[in-house]
């Protein structure tokens, strides 16, 4: 007998055993087709629960959610970052404070977001959290909670969240970039997120870009990387006057064109969304005029301004756990 799994926040049915009857709600029965009519189920939302952590300015923002990615509850937690061990005792403490608000219901996964390049559970590239750089940190937690632990780069999950929830009926090829604290982007390729060999893919942090970012005719201390440049010129901006602002939004301005239209030439995407406390709505206009004396429109991605990337990588770490335990509900997808 084929028996459907429904649900609003799933994004496919799912086909269940009689087996699994019981952990899960009978939603009625189907009209018959010419053989026997299937019976619809509806997974139960409230069976297991997910954890996921994010880090975000030196705090982690931890969160509970039920089966179907429904958010139960949010608290932000400390994080010191000064060692590895005081790093780890934080981390256990919001563990521990999350898996008490999950009372008698079973935790599935925990799902945690880092700025640093994740692969197989290690992070490396991870200044904000030194004391990570090298470490399998997934299999750490795993071997304490006995819980799978996903692990992911924060931008990726952003990425994930807004091209899931936003473009991904209407969109092949999106790019994501951040630009505040340091600079990271994630990469949506033919519908799927882009890695690269090492997941090293969308550090742009480390992009050549030409230094011009000299103040009175004196040369900067800082070297011709794309994060460089871009952290000497926010500084300025924060700094200067009016006068002087509008001339060092000009520099920013050509950085970023330079930079975009080295990124068009071999990604292609369609949509750039770019997250930048020193960029306006109108900005983006300017930028896509300014790549049109350069390349053909038709070439050119629309750019879109992003408020706030915390929310997206929030789910798309839910996302990301919610995928990876699905299978308990279901022997096949349909």
């Amino acid at each position: 007998m084929a028996v459907i799994i429904a649900s609003e926040k799933c994004r496919s049915p799912l086909i269940m055993s009689p087996l699994m009857k019981s952990r899960n709600g009978m939603s009625g029965v189907n009209e018959s087709t010419g053989g026997r009519r299937a019976q619809s189920y509806i997974i139960n939302k409230e069976l297991n629960y997910n954890i996921v952590l994010l880090y975000h300015r030196d705090q982690l923002l931890g969160i509970v959610t039920n089966s179907i990615g429904d958010e139960i509850y949010e608290k932000e937690f400390p994080l010191r970052t000064d060692t590895y061990e005081n790093t780890m005792i934080d981390i256990y403490a919001a563990i521990d404070g999350l898996l008490e608000q999950c009372g008698s219901h079973e935790v599935t996964a925990i799902g945690i977001g880092v700025p640093g390049v994740v692969s197989g559970g290690f992070v490396t590239n991870i200044p904000n959290i030194p004391g990570w750089e090298g470490m399998n940190v997934a299999e750490v937690i795993e071997e304490k909670y006995q819980i799978r632990v996903f692990l992911e780069n924060d931008i990726n999950l952003a990425t994930m969240g807004i091209y899931s929830n936003e473009y991904k009926d209407d969109v092949d090829n999106l790019l994501v970039i951040y630009m505040e604290k340091g600079i990271g982007s994630g990469i949506i390729l033919n519908k799927e997120l882009f890695k690269g060999s090492s997941n090293f893919a969308g550090e742009l942090s480390y992009m050549p870009v030409a230094m011009r970012s000299t103040r009175k005719g004196e040369k900067r201390k800082y070297k011709g990387h794309l994060e460089n440049e871009i952290a000497v010129i926010s500084e300025e901006m924060r700094r200067c006057g009016d006068k002087e602002r509008m001339e060092w939004k000009e520099l920013l301005l050509k950085t970023m064109r330079d930079s975009l239209l080295s990124i068009i030439c071999i990604l292609n995407p369609e949509i750039v969304v770019i997250q930048y406390e020193m960029l306006e709505e109108t900005d983006m206009k300017i930028l896509e005029e300014m790549l049109g004396e350069l390349i053909d429109g038709e070439n050119i991605p629309k750019l879109v301004k992003a408020d706030n990337l915390k929310k997206h990588s929030i789910r798309g770490l839910i996302d990301l756990c919610m995928n990876n335990t699905m299978s308990m509900y279901s022997l096949s997808k349909k």
